[in-house]
């Protein structure tokens, strides 16, 4: 008997150690299952608050930088079709650009002047919304983030709102408004969270939730004055916004309109007062993780805990130990994890800065390049339309670079000089490549003559959009260099004359002179033959060196001027050149032509001398042992080639040779109108070949 009650006591207390021992496990485990669950939820908020800081803060820049173009402040500052044009086609692309529902622009009384849903049923254009927190806020200065449901679409989204100024300094004119889709904050809030998440405005209204059927909802029960003061802001629609039904039992706890409990965590949004997140942990579903296993484990192992009671509250205890070190490190890594975030973000917005920074600097540069440079830049499209011109344009032509904007050259100049400028562009874009031409302009004091380069700008494609032109007034120059070649005309015009008359002075004065002597020495030898023989030889002598003396200063003469130029032309000119100057150098000279027209003087002079200072180089400097010369006409010009075997040279050193033979020549031919090209290399002879046009070659003499 006593063994039975020893044992039943026994058994009693080790049933009331098991019970005691659960009960203090138990309340242990829901204590710290309670404190996993607050830092759970505590950490899940964070989360949400930070995504939703994310995306809120993602159009900031933009409408700020949409606020600061100068088009939407000409689009408010006039009635401009243009201006207004150009507002729309901006608001269009950052819609594009940054997948907005909308973009739009407002004036100063909260009139929709300008929109990217133009031409949309439920326009905002002709709209007021002053009414609106965010126009109300911004067209005192200060930019806005507004959530809210829009009036005219009916959609959910976020209004980023920023003045617009005429100036630095003075009031706003208007305010530019970005309206962002809330698609991705709500798709962030349908991951699965183990609880109901909550975007609450100031008043308790659910903005964004987990539970669709608590949107436009209100958390808590609203005040008349609250509610009215909701309808005046038109934030969410037409009233009513039904009460939920939550109450809050303290600071963490709260119950439903069904009674159900839940652990509450809510966090301020940063930049947006009033505005909470909020996280809703239901504190059934906490207990069914903890108590429905805890039950079924219970009944089947009471009996082995009342003899392995200790070892198994060792075991709990090391296991309990691990997973809170476990724990610990988790909590460290996501730690160490938001730091590296937090210091991302700090690098991405200090190299932010920084690119703002050198593109403000690279702007500046450019403007002062543009503003200062004596030459004319300026800036097309395919369409010849200007999209750019900077101060020298605007000083030369009177128009003002707002106002050219969209216009063309035939807006501006006359016709043909709209051509001349339209024909230059077009060949940029055909060819792809820049070029340089020279295009005559009008201007109060007459024609100004100018050296255009025009090159192509890409788009990221690598196709042509746009040309640049830089034009420089080359008129003084080209005055300039017309005046030289007139006087340079004039030099070579003298030579030639003086030549002539040198010329006809040695074949008319000095010639008969000679011819005289050699008549008298002929009689003189026909006196004294038979009488004095050797007198008679002295007289021969002198006969013969007379005829030499003759022969010579013909040649001279020839040289100087050849008559044959004057009365037969180019061609028996330079046949009889060729044949002189083969007799006295011994090198082989070949001369052919086809299909020569009648050449005037000028340029039948002009040739001859080209030819005969090629001869003379050939022989003076090729050591060629043949001279190949043609005289032909084709394709409209003139064509003059006299080609040596001789061992050649470099042609670059014509650009430092000090002699005057090449650059006579090419003076000769610039003077008729006439390119010289001059093919050398080492080894391979010389050709020299001169082009005239036919028309020049063959029209009266200048």
């Amino acid at each position: 008997m006593n063994l039975r009650m020893i044992l039943v006591v026994l058994s009693l207390l080790a049933f009331l150690s098991v019970s005691i021992a659960g009960h203090f496990y138990y309340s242990s485990l829901k204590e710290s299952a309670f404190q996993e669950a607050e830092r759970q939820v505590a950490v899940q908020a964070e989360r949400i608050k930070n995504d939703l800081s994310s995306y809120l803060s993602e159009n900031l820049k933009s409408v700020k930088a949409l606020a600061g173009l100068q088009e939407l402040g000409q689009a408010l500052s006039g009635t401009d079709e243009i201006a207004l044009a150009k507002a729309n086609a901006i608001l269009d692309h950052f819609r594009e650009s940054l997948d907005a529902d909308v973009c739009y622009l407002m004036d100063r009384v909260g009139n929709t002047v300008a929109s990217s849903n133009r031409n949309a049923p439920d326009s905002f254009v002709g709209r007021n919304f002053s009414f609106r927190p965010y126009w109300r806020q911004a067209i005192r200065g200060a930019p806005a983030t507004y959530m809210a449901l829009g009036v005219t679409s009916g959609k959910r989204g976020v209004y980023y709102s920023h003045p617009v100024y005429r100036s630095r300094g003075d009031a706003p004119i208007g305010v530019a408004v970005i309206k962002a889709p809330i698609d991705n904050m709500e798709a962030g809030f349908r991951r699965d969270f183990g609880g109901i998440v909550l975007l609450t405005d100031p008043h308790g209204v659910v903005f964004l939730s987990n539970r669709k059927d608590w949107v436009y909802h209100t958390l808590w029960k609203l005040s008349p004055e609250e509610i009215s003061e909701i309808v005046d802001s038109q934030q969410f629609g037409d009233w009513p916004w039904e009460w939920i039904g939550v109450e809050a039992r303290d600071e963490k706890i709260v119950v439903d309109a069904s009674r159900n409990r839940y652990l509450m965590y809510r966090m301020d949004l940063d930049r947006y007062p009033g505005w909470q997140v909020i996280y809703l942990h239901s504190l059934r579903e906490r207990s069914k993780t903890l108590s429905v296993p805890f039950l079924k484990a219970s009944g089947s192992i009471v009996l082995a805990l009342c003899v392995l009671i200790g070892g198994s509250v060792f075991f709990l205890y090391r296991k309990a130990s691990t997973d809170i070190l476990k724990r610990k490190e988790a909590e460290e890594a996501l730690r160490q994890s938001e730091e590296q975030l937090r210091s991302a973000k700090e690098e991405l917005h200090r190299y932010s800065r920084d690119l703002e920074r050198q593109v403000g600097e690279r702007t500046r540069e450019i403007t002062g390049i543009l503003r200062n440079t004596p030459s004319v830049v300026y800036i097309k499209d395919k369409d010849g339309r200007y999209r750019l011109v900077n101060f020298r344009y605007e000083e030369l032509f009177g128009i003002r670079n707002a106002e050219i904007q969209g216009k063309s050259d035939h807006d501006i100049f006359p016709k043909e000089i709209a051509d001349q400028f339209r024909e230059n562009d077009l060949r940029v874009f055909a060819e792809g490549h820049p070029c340089q031409v020279e295009e005559r302009v009008p201007q109060e004091d007459g024609i100004h003559i100018y050296l255009s380069v025009k090159f192509p700008l890409y788009d990221q494609d690598g196709s042509v959009i746009r040309v640049c032109g830089i034009s420089t007034d080359i008129t003084e120059v080209k005055r300039a260099q017309d005046q030289l070649r007139r006087l340079s005309d004039g030099i070579m015009a003298s030579q030639e004359r003086e030549r002539a008359a040198v010329a006809r002075e040695l074949h008319d004065e000095l010639g008969q002179v000679l011819t005289a002597l050699r008549i008298d020495s002929v009689w003189l030898r026909d006196r004294l033959d038979g009488t004095d023989d050797q007198a008679a030889e002295r007289a021969m002598m002198m006969s013969t060196l007379i005829d030499n003396a003759i022969d010579e200063v013909r040649g001279m003469a020839t040289r100087l001027r050849p008559g044959v130029l004057d009365d037969l032309g180019l061609v028996d000119a330079l046949e009889w050149f060729a044949m002189d100057f083969e007799k006295r150098t011994g090198i082989l000279c070949v001369f052919t032509h086809r299909d020569v027209p009648d050449i005037n003087d000028t340029v039948a002079t002009a040739a001859y001398r080209i030819a005969q200072e090629t001869f003379t180089n050939a022989a003076r400097h090729s050591s060629a042992s043949r001279v190949d010369v043609s005289l032909a006409a084709e394709d409209g010009l003139l064509s003059l080639s006299v080609a040596d075997n001789g061992h050649g040279f470099d042609t670059k050193a014509l650009l430092d040779s000090r002699g005057l033979g090449v650059a006579g020549m090419r003076e000769r031919a610039s003077l008729i109108g006439g390119t010289l090209e001059i093919h050398s290399r080492p080894g391979n002879g010389t050709r020299v070949v001169l082009h005239v046009p036919i028309g020049l070659a063959s029209g009266a003499d200048h």
